[in-house]
């Protein structure tokens, strides 16, 4: 009887000092930005033109397990993904605001969305 209370003693410890390393692990992995952009002009991004509002989603997640981690979709239409993809990290300064980073071709082409960065983060996500 001691035995059997001694293992449910400590069967019990293990419980409760696992139980915060799994709701941290947890939280950590559902980390994710996301910003409304709107586009006024047409943009391309990969083999899309976006024109209008998008939201896009950065999931670390995602990352972390080999998917693509940058999703874009129609702000008007919320389930209508547009376009996903594996981003590249790279470290910038400190971002104020929401930035994409374009380049531009000849006269003739459209710019080209090259780098996302959310407000407040130092990771910029580069287009492949």
């Amino acid at each position: 009887m001691k035995r059997l209370m001694l293992t449910v003693a400590i069967l019990g410890t293990l419980a409760f000092s696992s139980g915060p390393l799994f709701v941290g692990s947890r939280a950590q992995a559902s980390a994710n930005e996301r910003a409304v952009v709107s586009f006024s002009q047409p943009v391309k991004l990969l083999n899309v033109i976006l024109r209008g509002d998008y939201l896009i989603i950065h999931d670390d997640s995602r990352m972390a397990q080999g998917e693509p981690c940058l999703y874009i979709y129609n702000n008007q239409e919320p389930d209508k993904l547009v376009v996903a993809f594996h981003c590249t990290p790279a470290t910038r300064d400190k971002a104020d605001h929401f930035i994409i980073r374009t380049s531009r071709g000849a006269w003739f082409e459209l710019p080209e969305v090259r780098e996302i960065q959310f407000a407040g983060s130092r990771t910029a996500h580069r287009v492949p």
